[in-house]
């Protein structure tokens, strides 16, 4: 038996290709792109507006004034008439798989594939060069560049492709160096504790 999960994905997948297909028609799918990216980062950082969408207790008409109401004017028809169409659809739930869908959708179409790259600090134009390049030589593929900062990793860079992670951060290599200073002491103990076993 199907996951939510998996019940979510392939009913966001129908609705991501339908919206990817009408904007592109349109000429409006870069907008488009970037007001589900919007939405997508509404969900995350604003509990309520994903508890509005969420709630069966919330009567699927009040639920479409309130979007009608919020985002008329903010949002292209196209993306209003989305939510409009997941709401009454009684899917609105699933709008974050729907974004994410819609996403991966225009990549592919673009050939283009999404890079998350982590750094103790922000990235310059060279960096920035050297990594799409090299996105670019191992999949063929442009380069759409997510850029995280986080001190913790002291130096270098974690570049996430897909499912693959590359970490050439100074954390990286100090927690290696940590590693392999332990296996190399707990070894000296062994050896030392035999030799005194057998000496003895």
């Amino acid at each position: 038996m199907a996951s939510d999960y998996e019940l979510f994905s392939a009913a966001a997948s129908i609705y991501a290709e339908s919206i990817l297909d009408l904007a592109t028609k349109a000429g409006q799918d870069a907008a488009v792109a970037e007001e589900l990216a919007s939405l997508a980062d509404l969900w995350t950082r604003e509990p309520a507006f994903a508890a509005m969408m969420s709630s069966a207790a919330i009567d699927d008409d009040a639920r479409r004034e309130s979007l009608k109401r919020i985002f008329t004017g903010k949002l292209s028809p196209l993306t209003l008439n989305l939510l409009l169409v997941l709401n009454d659809k009684r899917r609105a739930m699933i709008l974050p798989h729907v974004c994410a869908a819609f996403r991966r959708k225009r990549d592919l179409l673009l050939e283009r594939t999404v890079v998350t790259v982590l750094s103790a600090a922000p990235l310059d134009d060279g960096q920035r060069a050297k990594v799409s390049a090299e996105v670019k030589r191992m999949t063929g593929r442009a380069a759409e560049l997510e850029e995280r900062v986080d001190p913790t990793i002291l130096a270098g860079l974690s570049i996430q492709i897909g499912d693959r992670v590359y970490d050439f951060s100074a954390r990286r290599r100090i927690r290696e160096i940590r590693r392999s200073l332990a296996e190399s002491m707990q070894r000296f103990l062994i050896s030392s504790s035999t030799r005194f076993v057998t000496e003895g």
